[in-house]
């Protein structure tokens, strides 16, 4: 689009399908793409597939033995395209001077199996040189940031635990020194989770006129904008209630994409210094029209103390209808990652659910973002702590809304969440239906055939099958599921290589065994992002095979 407005016109055609695109000097573009790696031969024929690596596929990014995701310099006036990351490298993060001269990068660089750690490299776009900062073997760097001339900011993570948050660091590119920061316990960036997120931005900016870093982080069940100093002394900056998705700065103006009260994703002016630091000025109103013309239901939040020995915040989305004194079905939700969170941002299946005469509640059970690593450390407790958290949460709200009926609630979840729900129908009677989507029911396969499964699953299960069969196997839904009474929706798509259409195959196979009503729906063509960005005749299908199975077992309206 031009500067002064009118339309948009074609500029350049890259020949990747570019994960991110930075300008440089002299009509050259920096590209993130995954490329076929130049030393090895295709690991897909029109025929059939080769692996020889793990990961063999990735989520969202196909099958991917011989691939790396790369960066390349493209050049606009040749049409040229030049991979400068070494051959085995997986680029995970990367940055560009603000002269645009050097560019420095991290991923894992591996010939057969990947791994967790990675080295740091910084390019010279004049010389073409490569300079390798910080070598591999220490920990996995991420959150790459160039601090004004010859510092850099980054975060490293080692993966003893997997509730383990990152610490902070410096590089001094004068004398090659790594200073590590205070530990401020959290990840920087969004990680409330949500079905509508549209937009984006940056995570980190560094600006130069105050001499601060900006980041997204997390608390409790918002995210918010913070500024740390050299020294690693934060200030927030902007945290009202609900989520920031992206942002970029310049000077003391921020623009940001932020989902604010049950508003959709909207362009924000903040002007900081300004109204305590609050937007000051909505710039956009997409989603208006929408919510002038459909009932949206607020959630309501009560906090509570905990057999846990915490805290506890639950959230209770009352019935688009809602009368006191009635008799209502509901829904327990359960969140993914698990070390994601949730808020009240807007949610549009929960919604669906509120508009259908349902409660629907949920709650960020130990295992979730937002609190601190000691909060997220569920390593090999998975159906353990999560699970007695989610039992007494439900309590929780039966004593908040005597109007929900018990006999009438359902469980449904996606991810981790649909382990949960797997989880859950095996342990408990209490519910009178599950919908179970992308779901995990045995980590005896599940470590072994997706993507993140033989390091991520690893470290949170606590062994290998061939290590501790037990184990891993007493982790695994599957093991309680001929004792499902609870009729179970498996929604699943057939390229999800996080959560692999195996289990949800399997654990489908079990409850039908167990003469218990299950169905399962698998979708064509989709992945492990179908309910946030499939196809949307995909995505509508997906809701209504919700909505209909908990018609039929809890009697909720169409």
């Amino acid at each position: 689009m031009l500067p002064d407005g009118g339309e948009a016109a074609h500029y350049m055609t890259i020949p990747v399908k570019a994960e991110k695109i930075v300008p440089l000097a002299d009509d050259k573009f920096l590209v993130l793409a995954v490329a076929q790696r130049p030393d090895r031969s295709p690991a897909a024929a029109p025929d059939y597939y080769i692996f020889e690596e793990l990961p063999f596929w990735v989520n969202g990014k196909g099958i991917y033995s011989s691939k790396r995701t790369a960066l390349s310099i493209y050049d606009r006036r040749t049409n040229r395209l030049e991979q400068i990351t070494p051959a085995g490298m997986d680029v995970t993060s990367f940055s560009v001077s603000d002269d645009s001269c050097r560019a420095v990068f991290t991923g894992p660089e591996y010939d057969s199996i990947r791994g967790t750690t990675t080295a740091l490299y910084e390019y010279n776009f004049k010389t073409g040189r490569i300079n390798c900062l910080i070598g591999d073997g220490r920990y996995s760097i991420d959150n790459l940031c160039y601090m004004g001339g010859e510092q850099l900011f980054f975060t490293g993570t080692t993966f003893e635990r997997m509730g383990k948050n990152p610490r902070y660091y410096i590089y001094d590119q004068i004398n090659g020194t790594v200073r590590q920061l205070p530990f401020c316990d959290m990840p920087i960036g969004n990680m409330a989770g949500s079905d509508v997120y549209l937009g984006g931005g940056k995570s980190l900016v560094y600006e130069a006129a105050h001499q601060r870093l900006y980041m997204l982080h997390t608390s409790w069940g918002n995210t918010g904008l913070a500024a740390m100093d050299q020294d690693g002394v934060f200030t927030d900056v902007c945290m009202s209630p609900g989520v920031i998705t992206g942002f970029d700065i310049r000077g003391s103006r921020v623009v940001m994409t932020a989902m604010r009260g049950q508003h959709l994703a909207e362009l924000y002016l903040l002007s900081e210094g300004e109204d305590g630091g609050e937007p000051a000025e909505r710039l956009t109103g997409f989603n208006d029209d929408y919510l002038s013309t459909h009932k949206i239901s607020e959630p309501v939040s009560f906090t509570y103390e905990s057999c846990n020995g915490y805290v506890m915040e639950g959230y209770v989305i009352e019935p688009a209808d809602y009368r006191p004194g009635g008799r209502y079905p509901a829904v327990l939700e359960i969140l993914g990652g698990p070390k994601s969170v949730y808020g009240k941002t807007f949610f549009h299946e929960m919604q669906c659910l509120a508009g259908q005469s349902c409660f629907v509640f949920y709650t960020n059970p130990r295992g979730s973002a937002g609190r601190g690593e000691a909060f997220a450390d569920i390593t090999e407790a998975f159906g353990k702590d999560d699970f007695a958290d989610l039992m007494e949460f439900t309590d929780q709200v039966f004593k908040h809304y005597p109007d929900i009926d018990p006999a009438r609630v359902g469980i449904c979840g996606g991810s981790y969440g649909g382990f949960m729900c797997n989880w859950m129908v095996g342990h408990t009677d209490r519910f009178r239906a599950a919908v179970s989507q992308r779901s995990i029911s045995n980590y005896l396969t599940k470590m072994l055939y997706t993507d993140i499964g033989y390091y991520v699953n690893r470290l949170q299960i606590g062994a290998y099958p061939w290590e501790d069969f037990d184990q891993v196997w007493a982790a695994s839904p599957l093991s309680s599921a001929s004792k499902v009474k609870t009729p179970l929706l498996l929604i699943q798509s057939d390229e999800d290589y996080r959560c692999w259409q195996g289990d949800a195959i399997q654990m489908f196979s079990a409850v039908k065994r167990a003469k218990t009503p299950a169905r399962l729906v698998l979708f064509h063509g989709e992945n492990h992002e179908l309910s946030r960005s499939g196809k949307p005749h995909n995505r509508i299908i997906r809701l209504k095979e919700l909505q209909a199975w908990f018609h039929q077992y809890l009697q909720v309206k169409e």
